[in-house]
């Protein structure tokens, strides 16, 4: 035989006892199960591994939703724009909750100073994607309360409404957010809507802003919860909720129960992937909105407003500018 081929064979040989232990159940490989020991008996012997390499590590796992489960039970919640007047009342809604809570803000020590509560601040800013990162770590539920400051600028509507949405997404699919539940309001979803067209002249399109927010949203592919409230009145709350879709109704609702309504929808698995509006009604017992959500459609989320002056507007406008001219000049012929 020649020398080179017994040279390999001999090496084959001595390397197959010497480096690896061969066993019947390690080479079963339609068991699809190996065991530690097994494991253990394949790792080459001139290998000096550290056996605590194959310890389990320490990580609850749910297999239902194929997702590592919060700490203790209690997940973490952040809550965008907490020191806003509805962000402090999402913040006394959730210290009712068996959660973890961490606030965002832009300036962290005046928001110690402004809001009081033990809460757990981190700096962050829709404008500065870079912030989010690690604002949005290990969370497992974000709530986004925040709003336009400026017609223009790094605070208008479309910065902090729509680019703010893009930005605080992208760093959510990073980080691992499983919901979020986000603050629009009435008329985004109302494209011919007189309140929506009005607020589009006169507030930046402030509308279409949010509109195209919440689209980016819906299209982000985590869980979302879209809340339209009517407009914003005084703190206090206790009144009747009433739900809607499609964006018809109008009406005003206190921030303390907008505030109720964003954190119950962290906690109903019926509020997944549905845009609802929200106002007061008085004639309404005060918790039964709490059964609402499993009524609400997911595929009803009214008209985007792009921000376009409706066509059925123009008409009107035109028709309205003819007959003041027709009057003014039959006034004139007498």
């Amino acid at each position: 035989m020649d020398l080179k081929k017994l040279l390999s064979i001999t090496t084959l040989v001595l390397f197959s006892q010497v480096g690896f232990s061969h066993d019947s159940e390690c080479l079963n490989f339609d068991s699809q199960k190996f065991s530690r020991p097994c494991i253990e008996r394949l790792i080459p012997r001139s290998l000096d591994l550290d056996k605590t390499m194959l310890e389990p590590r320490a990580i609850l796992y749910s297999v239902e939703t194929e997702t590592t489960m919060p700490i203790n039970g209690k997940p973490l919640v952040a809550v965008l724009g907490a020191t806003g007047r509805t962000g402090r009342h999402v913040l006394t809604e959730l210290s009712n909750r068996e959660v973890r809570i961490r606030a965002l803000s832009r300036n962290i020590e005046t928001a110690k100073e402004s809001v009081s509560g033990n809460y757990d601040w981190v700096k962050a800013d829709v404008t500065q994607p870079d912030t989010l990162i690690n604002a949005l770590h290990d969370v497992d539920i974000l709530i986004s309360v925040i709003g336009a400051e400026e017609r223009r600028g790094e605070k208008s509507p479309e910065s902090v409404s729509y680019q703010g949405s893009i930005n605080f997404v992208k760093a959510a699919k990073k980080t691992g957010v499983k919901h979020i539940i986000y603050m629009s309001s009435i008329g985004a979803g109302g494209a011919e809507n007189f309140s929506t067209v009005l607020l589009n002249l006169v507030l930046g399109k402030t509308m279409k802003w949010k509109s195209l927010g919440e689209e980016y949203i819906r299209n982000s592919g985590i869980k979302y919860t879209i809340v339209r409230p009517g407009g914003l009145v005084g703190d206090s709350g206790q009144l009747g909720i009433k739900f809607a879709q499609g964006d018809k109704i109008i009406g005003f609702i206190p921030r303390a129960d907008v505030a109720s309504v964003l954190v119950e929808s962290a906690f109903n698995e019926h509020s997944y992937d549905k845009t609802f509006e929200v106002i007061n009604d008085e004639s309404l017992v005060v918790d039964a909105w709490r059964n609402e959500f499993v009524n609400l459609n997911k595929e009803e989320f009214g008209q985007i407003a792009t921000g376009n002056f409706p066509l059925s507007y123009t008409f009107s406008i035109l028709l309205i500018l003819v007959l003041i001219i027709y009057f003014i000049r039959r006034r004139k012929s007498r």
